[in-house]
């Protein structure tokens, strides 16, 4: 490692350990995080002091008690909240099933102020979670002049005028605007981090560590190219309904920190892997997994593989660390025909070298091999000379993405042994293989 990349990274890990990064989240070990979503960007618009933001969220566990994150993470101002509240959600509405409607509070008050940078855990309140029946979260904002966000929600949430968390009706309430480039499912969460539930019956939360493949950009894309919002299509949401069909012992939650354009070394779009790598994974409740899928955009953005192996390296050791798994999952094609521009030759290189290592050389618990299920694509010759696989013409979204069909591949594809939490002798043979063809699996949700 040059010296310059190990103070780069070196430089990082001090910024891990600032105060406003670590939060405790409290609670025994049958707390798990059971849906959550990383924040990369700052809005100013559209103002949100004297609203009420109103979000649906969709845990992947049951449970009997629940307690939020609020963050100010992106905000380069305070937020106030005067009240939250949270309850069960009618379809993709903004109205609440009545009776529902629970007050959680933070250190006992009803509301709290956030510096930037910095997030919260509420207190628990009983609440009964189903697996995969939305959440609602209603937070009043006293004031605020800036929104820490994350950027590619696919799923339309609300606001409105008035301190209205405790009113279950979804009357007078808009849906918050989509954020540009238009026509990417950029329908953003406003200052929620997490949703974290108490359950009798998981066995652990598994953290889906990612870019924009894992936030799920192009799952929602009809056949005429748009985007459909409130369509659950991710690879994770997959993943998330066969974990839940387990056996009772086996069953975890899957959360989602994919942040889109997300880089390892440095800030692609938001905050890199390396400087989130505590709020966003090693601080969530109850984790015992975390799958990392990143790589990609580090390439594009002149990273050599060497310089990722290094950055990776400091998060593997970081979740060894914490008492976690860590998965490794292999970069798929990015070629493109020419004249089209955006992968190289010397990109490819890259590529092929970081899955290399990632296959024989990393100390990963275990690999999906995600490049492996996308081989079957044409090779393409690219601008600039040489040339690359493309991802399969029928998993193909915009030779980056994969389409709905290629992540139900992805989500499928996913061997569930990566995921037991006993070692024995027949998932060290299966190591270096993190699959079995669709593990037996043809699942239609």
């Amino acid at each position: 490692m040059s010296s310059s990349i190990r103070a780069g990274l070196l430089a990082v890990g001090v910024l891990l350990f600032s105060p406003f990064a670590v939060d405790a989240g409290g609670g025994g070990k049958d707390w798990y995080t059971a849906w959550q979503t990383s924040h990369n960007a700052r809005q100013t618009t559209p103002t949100m002091s004297g609203r009420t933001v109103r979000m649906l969220l969709m845990p992947t566990i049951s449970g009997t008690h629940a307690r939020v994150k609020v963050e100010n993470t992106m905000g380069e101002g305070p937020v106030t909240f005067s009240a939250a509240y949270l309850g069960v959600s009618i379809g993709d509405s903004a109205d609440i099933k009545s009776g529902s409607n629970r007050q959680p509070t933070f250190d006992g008050q009803p509301g709290l102020t956030l510096a930037p940078g910095q997030g919260a855990y509420s207190d628990a309140i009983k609440f009964r979670v189903r697996a995969f029946e939305k959440v609602t979260l209603s937070l009043d904002v006293a004031s605020a002049s800036d929104i820490s966000t994350h950027v590619v929600g696919l799923l339309i949430n609300y606001s409105a005028v008035g301190a209205r968390a405790a009113d279950t009706s979804g009357g007078g309430f808009e849906p918050l605007p989509e954020i540009p480039a238009l026509n990417s499912g950029q329908w953003p969460f406003y200052w929620v981090a997490a949703l974290d539930v108490k359950s009798e019956s998981a066995t652990g939360s598994i953290i889906m560590f990612g870019d924009s493949i894992t936030d799920g950009r192009c799952s929602t894309r009809d056949d005429a190219g748009v985007v459909q919002p409130n369509l659950y299509q991710r690879w994770g949401d997959v993943l998330a309904h066969r974990i839940a069909r387990a056996p009772k012992d086996e069953i975890k939650a899957v959360a989602n920190a994919g942040i889109a354009g997300n880089r390892v070394l440095n800030r692609g779009n938001g905050p890199s892997a390396l400087e989130r790598v505590h709020r966003d994974v090693l601080d969530r409740d109850g984790a015992t997994h975390v799958i990392f899928f990143e790589g990609t955009n580090d390439i594009t953005g002149g990273f050599t593989a060497e310089q990722i192996q290094a950055g990776t390296q400091v998060i593997i050791d970081k979740v060894h660390a914490a008492g976690m798994k860590i998965i490794g999952v292999t970069v798929i094609p990015r070629g493109r025909p020419a004249p089209a521009t955006g992968w190289t030759a010397d990109m490819e290189a890259q590529r092929l070298a970081l899955n290399d290592w990632m296959r024989h050389e990393a100390n990963f618990d275990g690999i999906i091999d995600f490049d492996k299920l996308m081989r079957g694509g044409p090779i393409v010759g690219l601008e600039g000379g040489g040339t690359a696989p493309q991802i399969p013409l029928q998993w193909n979204c915009d030779n980056t993405h994969p389409n709905a069909a290629g992540y139900r591949a992805m989500g499928e594809y996913i061997n569930l042994r990566l995921f037991k939490d006993k070692d024995d002798d027949d998932d060290h043979r299966h190591r270096h293989h993190g699959h079995h063809h669709h593990d037996g699996h043809h699942d239609h949700h």
